[in-house]
Parts: C-alpha cells; structure tokens; sequence
C-alpha cells in the first residue's frame, strides 16, 4: 500500500482497462479490414466470372447467328439454282 492507503495498482487499473480497450478496438478494427479485404476480392471474382460467362453467351450467340447467316445464304443460292433449272426446263 501506499502512504495515502490506496493501492497503486488500482490507481493504474482504469489507465490499464482504457489500454486493454483500444487493443481490443484495434483488433475488431483490423479483422474487420480483414474481412472486407476478404469480401471485396470475392466479389471481384465474381464479377469477373459474370463478366466472362456474359462474354461466352455473346461470343456463342454471334457464332450461330454467323452459322444461320451462312447457311440461309447457301439455301438462297440452292433456290436459286433450282429455279433457273426449272426455267430452262419451261422453255424447253
């Protein structure tokens, strides 16, 4: 005990106890900066997956239009063909 009859220990505890406090705080602080870290690059990857899956639709729809395109442009032309052999035949 000290002089004045108090325990220097417990003069010292609420300094000990706001200490204590802030670690805590920083702790919560720096595993709640973890965790958005952690958050925001789950969602960037998501995003990108998104984004490439978006992509391969686009690219797959543009291929089978362009297969469609090509296949109507060779039917026209087999129309075509079949028309102008039919014409020959009328004159006949």
């Amino acid at each position: 005990m000290h002089a004045s009859g108090v325990d220097r220990g417990l003069l010292w505890a609420p300094v000990l106890r706001d200490r204590l406090n802030w670690r805590r705080m920083e702790d919560m602080q720096r595993r709640i900066e973890e965790e958005r870290a952690r958050v925001e690059a789950e969602y960037r990857r998501v995003l990108k997956s998104s984004v490439e899956f978006e992509r391969r639709i686009r690219d797959r729809w543009r291929e089978r239009c362009r297969a469609k395109n090509e296949r109507i442009v060779e039917l026209e032309g087999r129309v075509a063909e079949l028309e102008r052999r039919l014409g020959e035949r009328e004159d006949l």
